[in-house]
């Protein structure tokens, strides 16, 4: 592919070949931030926009040091980039009241991003379209295998809130009598509010399903609050 690119010369340094960069990390940037949207991230289409054709900007400013001053290290100001973008992708990090971790995906997804229009400033367009290519299939339907996978574990990650401290023994004994066994306890008070909070993962037996379990928690005497969490 990169013949191609070459016989239309997009490799050498000119006007056309800035515009044609320029625009194809807009486009590669616009495709995956709209993932980022439809799930209704803070950092969706514009931000991923921003992010790969900036990248790209910086590398073409590298490339133009070099061939036009011949000076500096073409990789000096790309390698920046990489770590810089790492203080963008902490802001889209976010830790809930449940301790629930969220943003990871679209942080991880906006270091990508920012790989992306490195690739395709300095002409690497092949590089850049395949993991392009795969980054969007990974962002759309990597979840849905996992979803998957992780029901046939038999296992359920919980975040459980009691009304007291008193109500986590008889919550535990319930599952024990019911063959499902909760692993991995931690038990801290809640934010600003009397009771506990426990993070644990239940395992529940061939015999059990996990809206069984799930149903158990949900009738337990003393719990006011769950959902699950991620592992």
């Amino acid at each position: 592919m990169q013949e191609w690119f070459a016989r239309w010369g997009l490799l050498e340094l000119s006007g056309l070949t800035v515009t044609v960069r320029l625009l194809l990390a807009a486009v590669c940037g616009g495709v995956l931030g709209l993932e980022r949207t439809r799930k209704r991230r803070a950092a969706g289409l514009r931000t991923y926009m921003l992010v790969c054709i900036g990248a790209a900007l910086v590398m073409l400013t590298s490339q133009y040091l070099a061939d036009f001053f011949h000076t500096g290290d073409v990789g000096r100001m790309p390698a920046q980039v990489v770590s810089g973008i790492g203080f963008l992708g902490v802001g889209t990090i976010l830790v809930t009241r449940q301790y629930r971790v969220k943003g990871l995906t679209t942080a991880a997804g906006l270091w990508a991003a920012a790989g992306v229009g490195l690739a395709i400033g300095i002409g690497f367009y092949t590089g850049a379209l395949i993991c392009c290519a795969l980054l969007l299939v990974i962002m759309l339907f990597a979840d849905r295998f996992e979803a998957a996978f992780t029901r046939r574990l038999r296992r359920v990650p919980l975040y459980v809130a009691f009304e007291r401290v008193e109500a986590v023994r008889p919550f535990l004994a319930l599952l024990r009598s019911e063959g499902i066994t909760a692993a991995n306890l931690e038990l801290m008070p809640l934010d600003g509010r009397q009771g506990v909070a426990l993070f644990c993962q239940l395992r529940f037996p061939p015999s059990s399903t996990r809206a069984e379990a799930i149903s158990l928690v949900a009738q337990a005497e003393g719990v006011v609050f769950f959902e699950e969490v991620d592992d």
